[in-house]
């Protein structure tokens, strides 16, 4: 797990940001209001955490957090009992509904005395139910005195609170990797049958060994169409979710786009017809000329915030690509643990 150590550090993790996310500010209200300095010169808390002031409680690790013999506890759950007595600035942005303005926590491990041992950043996955593992830091202490010499408008803009996060996507290489992604499971998900079906059946090598399409995405065969970055949020931030580059991109899946329908039966046969996520896995490529593959994603849809979801959002490789296309999709189902 990676300690962050400076400023830098947190603002290239992409805690707590953009908005409306609420980690920046938790953090801040943390570092000046909940935790001092005793006699001996060490970190601990100015109130019990078993008191569950503010929304603390008590965090059972789960493989989340290194195994240690201490009590962990947990704030930051806007929607905790207590959570109303934090400061107005640090839930100001809450919509009350299941979305980025409610994803991030603090987590503590105490010593005797309410003296601080470990201090971890993270974010909760809505769709997944759980905390993310990949998303998830500790924080030095050294960073929270850092934080406690700075006012909260420049802890903000030193970590561009306002700017778009850049993308930081990770790239599935085998198929172990495409199985702890998560992506396009469980049932009713659909995104493992169509990358299956665009393995086997979108994609061969030219006579140079190039990956190409065997279709051009320009004429919208199967759903497809072009996809534009740079989403419009539901609060008017906008976000990026692939990299700059000058290729065009286009983006297959969505199955109720016109032409999709042309989709093999084992790709579409889950679908429920209404939004839910029988219908929310995707895969975007860029395009060289002639038909060459440039870059290959899989991302899904957040209904919630109408918009893909950055966090999954993978780049997948030509060599995993390869190992698909010679599996069979009973084969690829079982490997990535499908069900």
């Amino acid at each position: 797990m990676e300690t962050l150590n400076e400023i830098d550090h947190l603002q290239s993790s992409g805690f707590g940001r953009p908005l409306p996310r609420h980690g920046l500010h938790l953090l801040h209200w943390f570092s000046h209001e909940y935790v001092t300095f005793n006699n001996d010169s060490e970190m601990v808390t100015v109130r019990n955490p078993k008191k569950k002031a503010f929304g603390c409680h008590r965090f059972f690790a789960n493989q989340l957090l290194p195994e240690q013999e201490l009590p962990c506890y947990e704030v930051g759950n806007l929607k905790a009992p207590g959570s109303e007595n934090l400061p107005d600035y640090v839930i100001q942005n809450h919509t009350g509904h299941n979305d980025d303005s409610n994803i991030d926590r603090i987590i503590i491990s105490l010593q005797s005395d309410r003296v601080l041992d470990r201090i971890y950043v993270t974010q909760h996955d809505h769709h997944r139910g759980a905390f993310d593992p990949k998303r998830t830091y500790r924080i030095s202490k050294g960073l929270v005195s850092i934080i406690r010499n700075l006012e909260l408008d420049e802890l903000l803009e030193q970590t561009g609170y306002f700017l778009p996060c850049p993308p930081s996507i990770d790239t599935l290489n085998e198929m172990r990797h495409l199985q702890s992604s998560g992506f396009g499971r469980p049932l009713p998900r659909h995104g493992l049958h169509l990358l299956h079906w665009f393995s086997h059946e979108y994609v061969t090598f030219n006579n140079d060994s190039e990956m190409v399409t065997v279709r051009n995405p320009k004429k919208k065969a199967f759903g497809f169409h072009r996809f534009h970055d740079n989403i419009e949020e539901h609060d008017g931030q906008r976000n990026q979710l692939l990299p700059d580059q000058d290729l065009p991109y286009y983006e297959v899946g969505n199955l109720n786009a016109p032409g999709s329908k042309n989709l093999p039966r084992y790709v579409s046969e889950n679908h429920a017809g209404h939004n839910n996520d029988s219908n929310i896995d995707r895969i975007i490529i860029s395009l060289q000329s002639h038909l060459v593959l440039d870059r290959i994603y899989v991302t899904q849809h957040d209904h919630h915030r109408g918009a893909f979801d950055p966090q999954r959002t993978y780049r997948i490789s030509k060599g995993l690509i390869s190992i698909i296309r010679n599996l069979d999709l009973d084969e690829l189902l079982e490997e990535t643990g499908y069900s």
